[in-house]
C-alpha cells in the first residue's frame, strides 16, 4: 500500500471513530451501532443485546428485569440520529427477559418489537428478549464481589499460574495469584478499599483484559485494561 492510500484509510478511521465513541470494544459492534440508520428490532451482535430507537427525542433510556429494574441504561446517539445501546448479555442460563423504554420521562414497550408482556397487576406493556446461553468459562470479575472486596474467576487448563496485577498492587504479577478451586478454575477474592482501580489477569506471560468487565480504558501503547469501582461498606 502506498503512502497515500495510507494516510487516506488513516483519516477515514479517524473521521469513522471521532463520530460517537461508543462504550464498546468490539471494532464490529461499534460499526454496527455507528451504521444503522433506522430503529430495528432488537438484535445479538458480539455477545451484546442491541436496541435502537428513532424520533424526536431528547432522551431514551432501557431497564431490564435480570437488573429487578434497578438500572436505566442510557442510549446514545450516532451518525444517523438514532438512539443506540447495546449491553451486555448476563451470564448463566438462555432465558427470556423483560425490559422496557423509557423516552423522555415515558416508559414503554419498544416500539420495533412485536414480543411483549403485559403485566397484569400494572398493565404495562414490557418487551421480551430472548438471550442466548452465556456460561461462565472464561475469564474476569464474575461475581463483582459486593462492597469493599472484589472476586475474580479463570478457567483454564489445570495446573497452570494465574495471577492479577493492577493499580491495588503496584502492577506486580507476582503479588496476587489466583487459587485453582477445581481443576482448571481459578478464583481469588480481594479486600480493596473503596475506590477505583485498574487491573489485568496474567496468563503464560501475557496480559489480558477482563473479558466479563465491559469498563476498559486503553494503555499508549494500545493494550486493553479493565477498569473496576469498589464501592463502600454502609
Amino acid at each position: 500500500m502506498n503512502k497515500g492510500k495510507i494516510i487516506l484509510a488513516a483519516l477515514f478511521f479517524s473521521q469513522l471513530f471521532s463520530v460517537a465513541a461508543f462504550d464498546v470494544s468490539s471494532v464490529n459492534l461499534h460499526l454496527y451501532l455507528s451504521g444503522l440508520k433506522e430503529a430495528k428490532a432488537p438484535a445479538i451482535v458480539e455477545d451484546h443485546l442491541v436496541l435502537s430507537a428513532q424520533g424526536p427525542y431528547r432522551y431514551v433510556g432501557a431497564a431490564f428485569s435480570y437488573e429487578a429494574w434497578a438500572s436505566v441504561h442510557a442510549f446514545e446517539i450516532n451518525r444517523y440520529g438514532i438512539f443506540v445501546l447495546a449491553v451486555p448479555l448476563p451470564y448463566g442460563a438462555a432465558s427470556l427477559v423483560q425490559y422496557r423504554l423509557i423516552f423522555d420521562g415515558l416508559w414503554t414497550a419498544d416500539p420495533k418489537n412485536p414480543a411483549f408482556y403485559r403485566d397484569p397487576q400494572t398493565g404495562s406493556a414490557l418487551s421480551l428478549a430472548s438471550l442466548p446461553e452465556r456460561p461462565k468459562t472464561v475469564a474476569g470479575v464474575w461475581e463483582p464481589g459486593g462492597e469493599e472486596r472484589a472476586n475474580f474467576y479463570f478457567e483454564a487448563a489445570p495446573g497452570q499460574r494465574i495471577t492479577v496485577a493492577g493499580s491495588f498492587n503496584g502492577w506486580d504479577p507476582f503479588i496476587h495469584e489466583l487459587e485453582e478451586t477445581k481443576p482448571g478454575r481459578y478464583e481469588l477474592e480481594l479486600k480493596l478499599p473503596p475506590g477505583e482501580y485498574y487491573y489485568v489477569f496474567f496468563y503464560r506471560g501475557e496480559s489480558i483484559s477482563d473479558p466479563l468487565n465491559r469498563h476498559l480504558v486503553y494503555s499508549k501503547d494500545g493494550r486493553s485494561i479493565s477498569l473496576l469501582n469498589i464501592k463502600k461498606a454502609d
